[in-house]
């Protein structure tokens, strides 16, 4: 008999603590939805192979990565500096029609991820996997871009 006297009463004390959790809710703002990143187009800066910047913007080309030796980072950065430097590039943050949409994040630290294209339509990443400056990342993308 204690038992299906137990069973009510835990019911509506579970339902009571419910309603005053919802209740208590209701007053405070709700947070704000997270900003969407939009495309921009500015010049390319290497600092280093390793740090792209657009517009002054620390970027991240999706599905492509430095992955050289140290030893070759100086080398691999003063040939992309010498053919890719002041180029301007039209950039799109992943989750606005990127290959990585879905697959990767859209910051990678303080910098953007992105996939840019050149004035004449073509994919940066693609351009410098196919030169060797950067790899292409199958574990990220698949075989879009040429792996190292």
């Amino acid at each position: 008999m204690n038992k299906l006297i137990a069973i009510p009463i835990v019911g509506l004390v579970f339902v009571v603590g419910f309603m005053a959790v919802i209740v208590s809710q209701k007053g405070r703002p709700r947070p704000l939805p997270r900003a969407t990143l939009s495309q921009f187009t500015g010049q390319l800066n290497i600092p280093s192979i390793d740090d792209l910047r657009v517009g002054g913007r620390k970027i991240v080309l999706c599905g492509a990565a430095s992955t050289k030796p140290m030893a070759l980072r100086g080398m691999v950065t003063d040939a992309a500096r010498r053919d890719f430097q002041g180029m301007v590039l039209n950039c799109k943050p992943v989750g606005s029609g990127t290959p990585c949409d879905g697959k990767t994040g859209t910051r990678l630290g303080a910098a953007v991820v992105v996939q840019c294209l050149t004035q004449d339509g073509g994919d940066l990443a693609a351009i410098l996997t196919q030169r060797g400056l950067l790899c292409g990342q199958p574990s990220q993308i698949g075989a879009i871009y040429k792996a190292c």
